[in-house]
């Protein structure tokens, strides 16, 4: 049976696929293949990959709301940009979990020009150079003109600050995307030596399993957060699910104005999120 892509093109519907899915968000294999199971007698052909994915989350949902909006990752990092939040302001948040001291929105001076490099992060005698590349689409690629522009800006930066420096450092370049690389651009990555964290790559230390690691889920991944949570959450720097954690629902309805019954959905998730760390 063929669906449709999120590219419009059409795929033959693979059952493992979607179990493998489910399984992927944490889900019990019993769970995961019970509701991939459900899911697959209601798929018609024709069926798009956001209905096969608004389906299986519905389901999830009632078994368990914290591993919904893990399922829901890749599509709520999509969301960030659009709801209003900094990829870049994310990026350094996990950076600054993983050990690095960072700094956002930075000019630096290179032989040929002055560069703007979206996150500067240093870890002892090591220096990057950060690409934050953020895709509002979660099917879109990051292609190697994207690695190979950070490649260009570290080798014309890293000329003067190795003149300017007192301590012998090493310096990197580093792309990190909420999207999949393509194979070229890793390849070129790989050559140069450029540190790239993407959707499902590297095999260990992908931008999932550093938010997963890390608890640091962004809000859009709730189920229950709609287009206004968003606006207010977004109005007040609350760009994590941690950030709801200290308001009560009373809090969040009186504080922000988020409808009563919404609120305490909200809360619900973003406790029962946070109690599946790990």
């Amino acid at each position: 049976m063929d669906i449709i892509k999120a590219t419009g093109e059409k795929e033959v519907f693979e059952h493992q696929k979607l179990c493998s899915s489910l399984r992927a968000s944490g889900a019990p294999t019993d769970v995961a293949d019970r509701i991939c199971e459900t899911v697959a007698k209601e798929i018609s052909p024709g069926a798009t990959t956001s209905d096969i994915f608004r389906s299986a989350l519905r389901y999830l949902v009632k078994e368990n709301i914290g591993l919904a909006a893990r399922y829901s990752l890749k599509r709520g990092m999509a969301e960030l940009g659009p709801a209003g939040f900094y990829f870049e302001q994310f990026v350094e948040t996990l950076l600054r979990a993983e050990g690095y001291t960072t700094e956002r929105n930075q000019f630096l001076r290179g032989e040929c020009g002055t560069h703007e490099v979206d996150i500067v992060a240093h870890k002892g005698n090591e220096h990057y150079f950060i690409e934050a590349k953020y895709k509002n689409k979660p099917h879109l690629k990051t292609h190697i003109d994207v690695v190979a522009y950070a490649w260009a800006r570290l080798d014309d930066i890293r000329r003067v600050e190795e003149k300017q420096e007192n301590t012998k450092a090493a310096h990197y370049a580093w792309v990190i995307t909420n999207t999949k690389l393509t194979l070229s651009a890793i390849q070129y990555a790989n050559c140069k030596k450029i540190k790239t964290t993407g959707w499902s790559n590297p095999s260990e230390g992908a931008l999932e399993d550093l938010i997963t690691k890390h608890a640091l889920y962004p809000v859009t991944v709730l189920p229950s957060v709609n287009s206004h949570a968003l606006e207010v959450f977004a109005k007040n720097g609350m760009m994590l699910a941690q950030d709801i954690i200290p308001y009560t629902a009373e809090a969040l309805e009186t504080k922000f104005g988020i409808k009563k019954a919404v609120a305490a959905k909200i809360n619900r998730e973003a406790q029962a999120l946070l109690a599946t760390r790990g």
